[in-house]
């Protein structure tokens, strides 16, 4: 069986890549220092490769929380950062439990508001119920957009409630 697939590749030329999974999505952050504080505060990630000077330099800090990897590209000063809109797909996933985003959604407004970096940051939170999916859309202190995100069956009880008062 394997043979055969392996003979019907080869018939059809070069085979595309087997990706296994996203391996880190790299986002331009203006201070390496503030955004791993933030990262570290608000979402639990944690240094990764800051001793391999191929990962860790005055423009790159790698961070990492369970199997999710973020290069922080530091913003050369006089350079704009990226500019996307969720319109444009231009923001990065990360997964949650169903149990976790339901914490995060009455805990998350706290956790930016206490972890606010400067007064321009944007502490508006979109709350997505997909049906298959929950999402949290909220940007970090360079405006990067990122989702917290939650895949559930379209009949699971699991679905945002409204906050309390």
């Amino acid at each position: 069986m394997i043979l055969r697939a392996a003979r019907r590749w080869a018939s059809r030329g070069p085979r595309p890549a087997a990706v296994n999974r996203l391996d880190h999505v790299a986002l331009g952050v203006r201070s390496l220092a503030v955004s791993k504080e933030w990262y570290q505060s608000v979402l639990g990630f944690e240094p990764f490769m800051a001793d391999d000077p191929n990962f860790a330099d005055d423009d790159l800090a790698m961070v990492k929380a369970g199997d999710a990897i973020f290069a922080l590209l530091r913003i050369p000063e006089g350079e704009r950062a990226l500019r996307g809109s969720r319109e444009q797909k231009g923001h990065a996933a990360l997964s949650v439990t169903p149990a976790e985003i339901r914490r995060l959604y009455h805990d998350l407004p706290k956790l930016l508001e206490q972890h606010r970096v400067c007064s321009q940051q944007r502490l508006d939170i979109d709350v997505q119920d997909y049906g298959a999916q929950l999402s949290l859309f909220f940007y970090d202190p360079d405006n990067n957009e990122l989702e917290v995100s939650a895949w559930v069956a379209k009949d699971d009880a699991v679905r945002f409630e409204s906050p309390k008062e």
